[in-house]
């Protein structure tokens, strides 16, 4: 996909080693490609923790920061915080200072929509959608967004009776589908999540809500 979609960040002593674009990290690996192939091990055995014992929450903006700081434990010393730089791919995702306030609007809209669990299975595919999306423009964190929105979104979808596998879905699919988003046009996400759903009987989608959530559905 060349340079197009490449991200572009805000320059912060905060992140980088010196001099470098190299991310500070707990492993002192300073090499761009060793770096990428520990991370990638490390998440990777968090991710299969997850899919074995999901973390808990009530699908809000702490939430997602937890399992942020969960997938990224292993590696960098800020995660689980929000990110304190500027970062764009193409178009700028949310200004640091307003993630935040940005970030607890996208969640107190999902709590006021009651997590989707009263809509018909059409209308929750629409609505996780429309979630992706707004948590792909927020853009939280410095490093790790797509994995992150990926878990609690298919979390998400599970209590609601509904199996989203995005993990079927080819990296330059996404990156194109969440761009698209930014702009407006979900229909490349709507048929991604069309796609990759498999509806769960009412007994798999309880047990799904006692492993997945604290809340009272």
């Amino acid at each position: 996909m060349g340079n197009k979609y490449k991200y572009t960040y805000e320059r912060t002593a905060d992140y980088c080693y010196k001099g470098t674009d190299i991310l500070i990290n707990k492993l002192n690996i300073i090499n761009d490609e060793d770096l990428f192939n520990a991370e990638r091990e490390l998440i990777s055995l968090r991710i299969y923790e997850l899919n074995k014992k999901p973390l808990k929450g009530n699908f809000d903006f702490k939430h997602l920061k937890d399992i942020y700081k969960y997938l990224f434990q292993d590696v960098y010393r800020w995660t689980g915080d929000i990110r304190n730089c500027n970062i764009a791919k193409q178009d700028l995702f949310c200004l640091s200072e307003h993630i935040e306030s940005y970030g607890n609007e996208i969640f107190d809209k999902l709590k006021k929509e009651k997590y989707f669990v009263d809509c018909d299975v059409e209308t929750t595919i629409n609505k996780l959608v429309e979630l992706f999306a707004d948590i792909n423009a927020l853009h939280p964190f410095r490093e790790g967004n797509g994995r992150t929105q990926r878990i609690f979104i298919e979390s998400l979808a599970k209590i609601n009776g509904i199996n989203l596998d995005l993990t079927l879905v080819s990296k330059e699919e996404m990156i194109v589908a969440s761009h698209d988003s930014i702009n407006g046009n979900y229909k490349k996400l709507r048929d991604m999540f069309r796609k990759y759903s498999v509806l769960l009987d009412d007994k798999q989608t309880k047990q799904n809500i006692k492993l997945f959530c604290t809340l009272e559905l």
